[in-house]
């Protein structure tokens, strides 16, 4: 019986660039089908058929890759990232049809991946040349934002480029404004913290020599995380989490957000045709008073506007586009390593 006679490569190939389509810059799922096709045409220590040989072995080899392209390495749950072998993403039985074909090409298939992957760090470069040239006078907030839209490559990393412009304006304005924050206890209390003093120490930086400190307020990022993820995208040293939002909101979505921020006080960014969404959930559960406020996206574009051109302009344009570009080159980062790497491979383009 012929293992590929319910699939023919055409059906395929579509398959994976259904997967290429869906996935961010990082491309972590693709170059995850990558290095499984690779180990299986110059080791063939695997069995395509059988998942279990490749499925947690294939995570380690990503990894190895993303690590060196681009110093970054999924961080999405194991069970998310074993979906990727799924009937609906790429099952062992159209693999194997990509196997058989990689194969025979020596590698095109591997090579076509990272040639989606080449093509996506373009427009990544595009993108932030584009902040690079503007100054206070030129920076357009909804022209930015225009550009993950309207492009391809960037349509699906959207949501990062709001948590981007919303965690760069933030912690500008506060660090700008100098805010401090503070923590000490009142001496009615020092016996306790003298009984506690390890754990003083640990949980809140006070001993019995020290009851109080203050430092400068910031915001800070989380971290890089998946589409499928929907905790925390920024916390502060202040009080407040923040979670960005880009997604189409139902009342289910707009509740789990919340229910997976353990903070008494929320702020969600979102767009405007969103915020009434989540206004209406809150009104109706008990948690709605957790949250502080509504961030719209128009709001964020008032905000901009002040910033670059508005009369403290002077004091926070420069700032802001320069923590701007920074974030942009820490979410994705400059792969200098990219060319050494295709070389190496025989994959050049």
């Amino acid at each position: 019986m012929n293992v590929y006679m319910n699939t023919n490569f055409e059906q395929a190939k579509e398959r994976l660039d259904s997967i290429i389509r869906k996935a961010r810059t990082d491309l972590y799922k693709p170059i995850q089908i990558a290095e499984v096709l690779r180990k299986s045409r110059l080791e063939g220590d695997i069995d395509i058929f059988d998942k279990s040989t490749y499925q947690n072995r294939s995570l380690k080899w990503r990894d190895k890759v993303t690590l060196r392209l681009s110093q970054k390495r999924s961080t999405s749950s194991a069970r998310y990232q074993h979906d990727l072998w799924n009937e609906t993403a790429m099952p062992p039985n159209i693999l194997a049809v990509l196997d058989q074909e990689n194969k025979r090409t020596q590698g095109s298939i591997e090579k076509y991946i990272y040639k989606c992957y080449v093509e996506k760090q373009g427009f990544v470069s595009d993108l932030i040349r584009f902040v690079e040239d503007a100054t206070s006078e030129s920076f357009s907030l909804p022209e930015f934002l225009d550009l993950f839209v309207a492009s391809p490559g960037l349509r699906r990393s959207v949501d990062k480029a709001y948590e981007i412009v919303t965690y760069s304006l933030f912690e500008v304005i506060v660090t700008t404004l100098e805010a401090r924050v503070s923590v000490s206890i009142p001496e009615k209390n020092l016996e306790l913290l003298q009984e506690f003093a390890d754990l003083g120490h640990v949980l809140l930086g006070l001993s019995p020599n020290q009851t109080e400190w203050t430092q400068l307020a910031h915001v800070y990022r989380v971290g890089v995380t998946n589409a499928a993820d929907r905790g925390l995208d920024m916390w502060t040293n202040f009080g407040p989490a923040v979670q960005v939002k880009h997604l189409t909101l139902d009342n289910n979505l707009a509740k789990s957000i919340v229910d997976q921020i353990e903070s008494d006080c929320i702020v969600v960014v979102c767009k405007d045709s969103h915020s009434q969404v989540i206004e209406m959930v809150t009104q109706q559960i008990s948690w709605g008073n957790r949250i502080r406020a509504i961030v719209r996206e128009s709001e964020l574009v008032e905000w901009y506007e002040k910033c670059l051109r508005g009369n403290f302009a002077s004091q926070l344009a420069e700032p802001l586009l320069k923590q701007l570009l920074d974030s942009l080159r820490d979410e994705f980062p400059q792969v200098s390593e990219l060319a050494d790497f295709l070389k190496e491979r025989g994959y050049q383009i």
